[in-house]
């Protein structure tokens, strides 16, 4: 039997929890010239934080695709302006206000040559197209250009994600991706902000929203055999994501091995695969009643992702706390920004778009 379309998966809230957080750690370890951190042992982790965006791309790859595909069975003809009014209530609101916030609290933006351009480019998302405008306010807002070129995307294919198996999108994404690293590596070898910049885009991270779209697939089609006894995806999910991140470690240059940079994503989105399986297999009690706290910081890890480096100007660069104190103060200054918008800003919009 097919998943039911209107199943809520709680424990994904876990993952969105930790994908936040481990990228806040790692802002405030490289803003705050943090030494000390540990590069041994699992807190080792942090210091590659930007995983988390790769986390937050299978993510967006299952939840967005599983939701378009609930609306457009429901009612194609309706299905765009269902979809649209979902999506932008959910991205565009925040986006616009700490976008609004960060011109504003920059000295002199508007004198610098560019600035117009700067604003035009991040309200069309398309400033991670550009080295100009890529990071160049609130800098984690790049990805957000990724994640609005997605939605265009799954909005566009509908039709063609919903009658097509989902291992042969899963085929199609991967091969995409690895053409277009090989493309960008025989052009950019040797330079790692090109490098980074373009393969980083939604060509080059197809393979990761992939995976995401291929366990939407297999869930609502009803195809997806979990193993017995359920706890088999999460002994999978450490097994893959050892032998991921053996690879990385071994080859931490990345940007000097053209095989790691053609390939590592996608060994790392088998593991983002079973993390994703082990999170909607497992019993959803785990989120929203054993671990509710940490189901909190996943309903409102938008917020964290988006204010966490407004808290950083603040902790690291106006206040000059370094460490573990920097860490708090921005841990605590983001969680508070983020509860309070989602509560009386990002969630009544949602529910207005609903409507």
């Amino acid at each position: 039997m097919p998943a039911a379309l209107t199943e809520k998966f709680d424990n994904i809230n876990l993952l969105r929890a930790f994908a936040a957080l481990v990228v806040v750690v790692y802002h405030v370890i490289e803003h705050g010239h943090w030494e000390a951190f540990p590069a041994q042992g699992p807190l080792a982790v942090f210091r590659i934080g930007w995983i988390g965006v790769d986390i937050f791309f299978a993510i967006s790859g299952f939840v967005i695709v599983y939701s378009a595909l609930h609306l457009y069975r429901r009612s194609p003809p309706g299905f765009q302006a269902a979809y649209w009014a979902r999506r932008i209530s959910r991205i565009v609101p925040l986006y616009l206000l700490t976008l609004s916030l960060w011109v504003a609290c920059e000295p002199g933006f508007f004198e610098r040559a560019g600035a117009w351009w700067q604003i035009v480019a991040h309200l069309l998302f398309v400033h991670n197209w550009f080295e100009g405008t890529h990071g160049a306010i609130d800098g984690v807002n790049w990805t957000l250009g990724v994640e609005m070129q997605f939605y265009v995307l799954v909005a566009l294919l509908v039709r063609w994600i919903d009658r097509t198996p989902g291992w042969r999108i899963l085929l199609w994404c991967v091969v995409v991706s690895w053409a277009w690293r090989a493309c960008m590596y025989a052009l950019y070898a040797g330079d790692t902000s090109k490098l980074f910049l373009t393969t980083t885009q939604l060509p080059g991270a197809l393979d990761e929203f992939g995976v995401g779209i291929f366990l939407a697939k297999r869930l609502l089609d009803g195809r997806l055999r979990m193993p017995r006894p359920r706890i088999a995806w999460p002994l999978l999910a450490v097994a893959t994501g050892w032998i991921a991140m053996t690879l990385y470690w071994q080859h931490a240059g990345y940007w000097m091995f053209p095989g790691i940079v053609l390939f590592w994503r996608s060994a790392f989105a088998v593991f983002l695969l079973c993390l994703l399986a082990a999170a909607v297999s497992l019993p959803q009690v785990i989120a929203y009643k054993w671990l509710r706290p940490i189901d909190h910081l996943g309903e409102v890890s938008y917020g964290i992702y988006l204010w966490h480096l407004f808290a950083i100007q603040y902790a690291i660069y106006a206040a000059g706390y370094r460490g573990i104190e920097a860490l708090a103060w921005v841990v605590a200054l983001t969680v508070l920004a983020a509860s309070l918008s989602w509560r009386y800003f990002e969630k009544p919009l949602m529910r207005l778009a609903r409507r």
